[in-house]
């Protein structure tokens, strides 16, 4: 490659390449757009008027959400109008030996939770009951986040597989409302996908929550 080409996805030939490309290029991207407090709030502030006012929120009984990371949305303020509007809400709990998690029921923001994990994430404490992966109803809206996404649904996150094994466990995965989580500049057209990579059929971002295609 010359000094004067910008590299693309068609750079490189594996799908391993090509996910290393697209992580480093988001997160390099990140990290000046997430510096800027002022529009992170504001997103935060869209997010949540854009999918409160949604028919898949206001059906939901259920809101199967995250503990936002400093680069990532900053969907707290919509968990907690989750919540006032008596809705359930569950946001999860890494294992310390696998790259497994599970969900657990949180009554709020602040005494449900426990220190951080490892990635320096918030976690509910083990004592919150647990929300078994069965049990997830279909009208559940469930909150993905991701590094890179499309506008087929595609998804790449950070590499170490907890949301792609998860989401293999749900049963009828294809009729779900899952909902990728992730700032404007992190949706590309081109993301590869491998045979247990599970799409999102939702994308929500500063500019809304957008049905996408098939």
């Amino acid at each position: 490659m010359s000094q004067c080409h910008t590299p693309t996805i068609y750079d490189y030939k594996t799908v391993s390449e090509q996910k290393s490309f697209l992580r480093k290029r988001a997160k390099d991207a990140l990290k000046e757009y997430c510096a800027d407090s002022s529009l992170m709030e504001q997103t935060a502030d869209s997010v949540l008027t854009s999918v409160t006012n949604s028919l898949e929120y206001k059906e939901a009984s259920l809101i199967v959400g995250f503990m936002p990371m400093n680069d990532e949305v900053n969907i707290i303020p919509l968990l907690e109008r989750a919540l006032k509007d008596g809705k359930k809400v569950a946001v999860p709990r890494m294992s310390v030996s696998s790259n497994d998690m599970e969900f657990y029921y949180i009554e709020d923001l602040t005494s449900s939770f426990t220190c951080d994990n490892k990635y320096k994430i918030k976690e509910p404490s083990p004592d919150c009951k647990i929300l078994k992966a069965e049990e997830i109803p279909l009208d559940a809206l469930v909150l993905i986040p991701g590094l890179v996404f499309n506008l087929e649904g595609a998804r790449l996150g950070r590499g170490k597989g907890y949301y792609d094994k998860y989401l293999s466990r749900l049963s009828d995965v294809g009729q779900r409302k899952l909902c990728g989580v992730c700032f404007t500049i992190c949706v590309t057209k081109a993301v590869p996908m491998e045979e247990n990579d599970i799409r999102v059929n939702f994308l929500l971002n500063e500019y809304g929550f957008i049905p996408l295609k098939k």
